[in-house]
Protein backbone atom coordinates (compact mmCIF):
# COMPACT_ATOMS: atom_id res chain seq x y z
CA UNK A 1 0.00 0.00 0.00
CA UNK A 2 1.96 3.57 -1.14
CA UNK A 3 1.52 6.21 1.61
CA UNK A 4 -1.24 8.12 0.17
CA UNK A 5 -3.44 5.08 0.52
CA UNK A 6 -2.61 4.40 4.00
CA UNK A 7 -2.76 8.08 4.65
CA UNK A 8 -6.31 7.41 3.01
CA UNK A 9 -7.57 4.53 4.76
CA UNK A 10 -9.72 4.67 7.93
CA UNK A 11 -11.39 2.96 10.45
CA UNK A 12 -14.09 2.61 7.85
CA UNK A 13 -11.88 0.87 5.10
CA UNK A 14 -8.54 -0.56 5.15
CA UNK A 15 -6.05 -1.23 2.19
CA UNK A 16 -3.92 -4.04 1.97
CA UNK A 17 -1.88 -5.08 -1.23
CA UNK A 18 0.03 -8.51 -0.82
CA UNK A 19 2.95 -9.63 -2.88
CA UNK A 20 0.26 -12.16 -5.27
CA UNK A 21 -0.79 -8.25 -6.13
CA UNK A 22 -4.08 -9.36 -5.07
CA UNK A 23 -5.16 -6.06 -2.85
CA UNK A 24 -8.06 -6.57 -0.37
CA UNK A 25 -10.48 -3.92 0.71
CA UNK A 26 -12.51 -4.28 4.05
CA UNK A 27 -15.66 -2.60 4.70
CA UNK A 28 -15.43 -1.82 8.49
CA UNK A 29 -19.17 -0.36 9.63
CA UNK A 30 -20.65 -2.00 12.43
CA UNK A 31 -23.00 -4.33 12.58
CA UNK A 32 -24.39 -3.52 9.89
CA UNK A 33 -21.97 -2.07 7.73
CA UNK A 34 -24.08 0.32 5.89
CA UNK A 35 -22.13 2.71 3.23
CA UNK A 36 -22.30 5.68 3.02
CA UNK A 37 -21.31 8.75 -0.02
CA UNK A 38 -18.03 9.17 1.84
CA UNK A 39 -17.75 5.33 1.81
CA UNK A 40 -17.89 4.67 -1.20
CA UNK A 41 -15.65 7.46 -2.54
CA UNK A 42 -13.61 5.75 -0.55
CA UNK A 43 -13.75 2.49 -2.77
CA UNK A 44 -13.69 4.15 -5.43
CA UNK A 45 -10.76 5.74 -4.98
CA UNK A 46 -9.03 2.95 -3.44
CA UNK A 47 -9.56 0.92 -6.80
CA UNK A 48 -8.20 3.93 -9.06
CA UNK A 49 -5.04 4.31 -7.26
CA UNK A 50 -4.14 0.82 -7.38
CA UNK A 51 -4.59 0.59 -10.92
CA UNK A 52 -2.59 3.69 -11.35
CA UNK A 53 0.05 2.31 -8.95
CA UNK A 54 1.05 -0.50 -11.12
CA UNK A 55 1.16 -3.48 -8.94
CA UNK A 56 -1.88 -4.68 -8.05
CA UNK A 57 -3.72 -7.05 -10.58
CA UNK A 58 -6.67 -8.01 -8.74
CA UNK A 59 -9.08 -7.21 -5.57
CA UNK A 60 -10.91 -8.83 -2.95
CA UNK A 61 -13.85 -6.51 -2.00
CA UNK A 62 -15.20 -7.83 1.54
CA UNK A 63 -16.63 -6.48 5.00
CA UNK A 64 -15.79 -7.49 8.56
CA UNK A 65 -18.75 -8.92 11.11
CA UNK A 66 -21.66 -10.73 9.83
CA UNK A 67 -23.11 -8.34 7.11
CA UNK A 68 -22.08 -8.16 3.86
CA UNK A 69 -23.43 -4.68 3.39
CA UNK A 70 -27.00 -3.73 4.37
CA UNK A 71 -26.85 -0.51 1.80
CA UNK A 72 -28.11 2.59 3.11
CA UNK A 73 -29.12 3.53 6.24
CA UNK A 74 -32.60 5.50 5.87
CA UNK A 75 -33.20 5.23 9.56
CA UNK A 76 -30.54 6.73 10.19
CA UNK A 77 -29.61 9.27 7.53
CA UNK A 78 -28.68 7.89 4.28
CA UNK A 79 -25.87 10.10 3.59
CA UNK A 80 -25.94 10.22 0.10
CA UNK A 81 -25.14 13.33 -1.35
CA UNK A 82 -21.43 15.72 -0.11
CA UNK A 83 -21.63 19.23 0.58
CA UNK A 84 -20.85 20.16 -3.09
CA UNK A 85 -24.23 18.57 -4.47
CA UNK A 86 -22.09 15.06 -5.97
CA UNK A 87 -24.61 12.03 -5.37
CA UNK A 88 -23.43 8.88 -4.34
CA UNK A 89 -24.18 7.31 -7.75
CA UNK A 90 -21.62 9.60 -9.01
CA UNK A 91 -18.94 7.94 -7.21
CA UNK A 92 -20.57 4.64 -7.50
CA UNK A 93 -20.32 4.88 -11.43
CA UNK A 94 -16.27 5.26 -10.77
CA UNK A 95 -16.79 1.37 -9.79
CA UNK A 96 -17.81 0.42 -12.91
CA UNK A 97 -15.10 2.52 -14.54
CA UNK A 98 -12.01 1.46 -12.62
CA UNK A 99 -10.04 -1.04 -14.80
CA UNK A 100 -9.18 -3.78 -11.84
CA UNK A 101 -10.89 -7.23 -11.54
CA UNK A 102 -12.88 -7.09 -8.48
CA UNK A 103 -13.90 -10.22 -6.67
CA UNK A 104 -16.94 -9.45 -3.43
CA UNK A 105 -16.67 -12.06 -0.63
CA UNK A 106 -20.11 -12.15 0.30
CA UNK A 107 -19.98 -13.58 3.82
CA UNK A 108 -23.46 -12.38 5.05
CA UNK A 109 -26.33 -10.73 3.95
CA UNK A 110 -25.95 -7.94 0.98
CA UNK A 111 -29.32 -5.35 1.23
CA UNK A 112 -30.67 -3.08 -1.57
CA UNK A 113 -27.74 -1.18 -1.82
CA UNK A 114 -25.46 -3.93 -0.43
CA UNK A 115 -26.44 -5.66 -3.48
CA UNK A 116 -25.71 -3.47 -5.72
CA UNK A 117 -22.29 -2.73 -4.51
CA UNK A 118 -21.95 -6.68 -4.86
CA UNK A 119 -23.08 -6.50 -7.75
CA UNK A 120 -20.39 -3.91 -9.17
CA UNK A 121 -17.96 -6.53 -8.55
CA UNK A 122 -17.18 -8.69 -11.65
CA UNK A 123 -17.38 -12.03 -9.21
CA UNK A 124 -19.34 -13.26 -6.00
CA UNK A 125 -18.42 -15.94 -3.94
CA UNK A 126 -20.85 -16.50 -1.37
CA UNK A 127 -21.23 -18.51 1.72
CA UNK A 128 -24.47 -20.54 2.80
CA UNK A 129 -25.47 -17.71 4.97
CA UNK A 130 -25.27 -15.03 3.00
CA UNK A 131 -28.72 -13.72 2.00
CA UNK A 132 -28.81 -11.68 -0.79
CA UNK A 133 -32.27 -8.98 -1.54
CA UNK A 134 -33.24 -6.33 -3.54
CA UNK A 135 -35.78 -5.13 -0.87
CA UNK A 136 -36.74 -2.23 -2.85
CA UNK A 137 -40.06 -2.36 -3.22
CA UNK A 138 -40.72 -3.37 0.39
CA UNK A 139 -39.52 -0.01 0.73
CA UNK A 140 -41.96 1.51 -1.10
CA UNK A 141 -38.81 2.82 -3.18
CA UNK A 142 -37.28 2.03 -7.03
CA UNK A 143 -33.97 -0.07 -6.95
CA UNK A 144 -30.91 1.67 -7.23
CA UNK A 145 -26.67 1.74 -7.66
CA UNK A 146 -27.20 -0.08 -11.12
CA UNK A 147 -29.24 -3.09 -10.29
CA UNK A 148 -31.31 -2.28 -13.35
CA UNK A 149 -28.44 -3.56 -15.47
CA UNK A 150 -26.50 -5.66 -13.41
CA UNK A 151 -28.88 -8.14 -11.78
CA UNK A 152 -30.36 -9.13 -15.38
CA UNK A 153 -27.24 -9.47 -16.98
CA UNK A 154 -26.12 -12.07 -14.13
CA UNK A 155 -29.34 -14.10 -13.53
CA UNK A 156 -31.59 -13.01 -16.32
CA UNK A 157 -34.47 -10.73 -17.24
CA UNK A 158 -36.98 -12.90 -15.41
CA UNK A 159 -35.34 -14.08 -12.32
CA UNK A 160 -34.25 -10.28 -11.93
CA UNK A 161 -37.78 -9.08 -12.31
CA UNK A 162 -38.67 -11.75 -9.31
CA UNK A 163 -36.19 -10.48 -7.00
CA UNK A 164 -37.07 -6.79 -8.31
CA UNK A 165 -41.04 -7.03 -7.68
CA UNK A 166 -41.10 -9.29 -4.52
CA UNK A 167 -37.79 -8.07 -2.57
CA UNK A 168 -37.32 -11.94 -1.67
CA UNK A 169 -34.13 -13.22 0.01
CA UNK A 170 -31.96 -15.49 -1.75
CA UNK A 171 -29.28 -17.76 0.10
CA UNK A 172 -26.02 -18.24 -0.43
CA UNK A 173 -26.78 -22.01 -2.39
CA UNK A 174 -29.74 -20.18 -4.24
CA UNK A 175 -27.98 -17.30 -5.42
CA UNK A 176 -24.84 -20.18 -7.07
CA UNK A 177 -27.98 -21.31 -8.85
CA UNK A 178 -29.12 -18.66 -10.09
CA UNK A 179 -25.59 -17.07 -11.38
CA UNK A 180 -25.85 -14.00 -8.61
CA UNK A 181 -22.56 -15.76 -6.98
CA UNK A 182 -19.91 -17.63 -8.74
CA UNK A 183 -18.54 -19.73 -6.07
CA UNK A 184 -20.10 -21.52 -2.41
CA UNK A 185 -17.95 -21.27 0.06
CA UNK A 186 -17.79 -22.55 3.57
CA UNK A 187 -18.71 -19.76 5.91
CA UNK A 188 -14.51 -19.20 7.48
CA UNK A 189 -13.46 -19.97 4.07
CA UNK A 190 -15.14 -17.40 2.04
CA UNK A 191 -12.60 -14.41 2.21
CA UNK A 192 -9.72 -17.44 1.50
CA UNK A 193 -11.91 -18.58 -1.84
CA UNK A 194 -12.31 -15.34 -2.97
CA UNK A 195 -8.74 -14.25 -2.30
CA UNK A 196 -7.93 -17.38 -4.35
CA UNK A 197 -10.26 -16.55 -7.03
CA UNK A 198 -8.94 -13.25 -7.54
CA UNK A 199 -4.98 -14.72 -7.44
CA UNK A 200 -6.39 -16.83 -10.16
CA UNK A 201 -6.99 -13.94 -12.32
CA UNK A 202 -3.66 -12.01 -11.44
CA UNK A 203 -1.77 -14.74 -12.29
CA UNK A 204 -3.00 -13.85 -15.98
CA UNK A 205 -0.89 -11.00 -18.24
CA UNK A 206 -2.34 -7.84 -16.48
CA UNK A 207 -2.45 -5.98 -19.48
CA UNK A 208 -4.59 -8.36 -21.49
CA UNK A 209 -6.90 -8.75 -18.19
CA UNK A 210 -7.44 -4.77 -18.40
CA UNK A 211 -7.83 -4.81 -21.55
CA UNK A 212 -10.65 -7.66 -21.78
CA UNK A 213 -12.34 -6.26 -18.86
CA UNK A 214 -12.73 -3.14 -20.80
CA UNK A 215 -14.57 -4.61 -23.86
CA UNK A 216 -16.45 -7.12 -22.00
CA UNK A 217 -17.52 -4.37 -19.02
CA UNK A 218 -17.24 -1.44 -21.36
CA UNK A 219 -21.17 -1.74 -22.24
CA UNK A 220 -22.03 -2.52 -18.49
CA UNK A 221 -20.32 0.61 -17.05
CA UNK A 222 -22.37 2.61 -20.30
CA UNK A 223 -25.59 1.40 -18.64
CA UNK A 224 -24.99 1.05 -15.43
CA UNK A 225 -24.40 5.76 -15.94
CA UNK A 226 -27.67 5.54 -17.69
CA UNK A 227 -29.09 3.28 -15.22
CA UNK A 228 -28.59 5.04 -12.08
CA UNK A 229 -29.75 8.31 -13.68
CA UNK A 230 -33.21 7.04 -13.87
CA UNK A 231 -33.17 5.15 -10.59
CA UNK A 232 -32.14 8.33 -8.80
CA UNK A 233 -34.91 10.13 -10.25
CA UNK A 234 -37.25 7.45 -9.34
CA UNK A 235 -36.15 6.97 -5.98
CA UNK A 236 -36.95 10.34 -5.11
CA UNK A 237 -39.77 11.01 -6.65
CA UNK A 238 -40.89 7.59 -4.99
CA UNK A 239 -39.50 9.10 -1.64
CA UNK A 240 -42.30 11.62 -1.92
CA UNK A 241 -45.18 9.06 -1.16
CA UNK A 242 -46.94 7.94 1.76
CA UNK A 243 -45.94 4.33 0.98
CA UNK A 244 -42.18 5.13 1.16
CA UNK A 245 -42.86 6.72 4.91
CA UNK A 246 -44.63 3.57 5.24
CA UNK A 247 -42.05 0.62 4.11
CA UNK A 248 -39.56 3.06 6.74
CA UNK A 249 -42.37 2.47 9.40
CA UNK A 250 -42.97 -0.93 8.80
CA UNK A 251 -39.06 -1.62 9.06
CA UNK A 252 -38.49 0.41 11.87
CA UNK A 253 -41.65 -1.26 14.00
CA UNK A 254 -40.67 -4.94 12.56
CA UNK A 255 -43.79 -5.26 11.33
CA UNK A 256 -45.56 -6.38 7.39
CA UNK A 257 -46.12 -2.99 5.95
CA UNK A 258 -49.48 -1.61 4.84
CA UNK A 259 -48.81 -0.05 1.38
CA UNK A 260 -52.18 2.29 0.13
CA UNK A 261 -50.36 2.92 -3.66
CA UNK A 262 -50.36 6.91 -2.53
Amino acid sequence: MTESMAERAGPELTVELGDDYVATLEIDRPPHNFFSFGLIAQIADACEELAAGGRCRAIVLCSAGRVFCAGADFGGGPQLSDQGGLHLYDVAQRLFEQPLPIVAAVQGAAIGGGLGLAMAADFRVASPQARFAANFALLGIHQGFALTVTLPAAIGQQAAMDMLYTGRRVTGEEAVALGLADELAEPDQVRDQAHAFAARIAGSAPLAVRSIRSTMRGPLAAAARTAMERERTEQERLMQTTDWREGLAAVRDRRPASFTGE
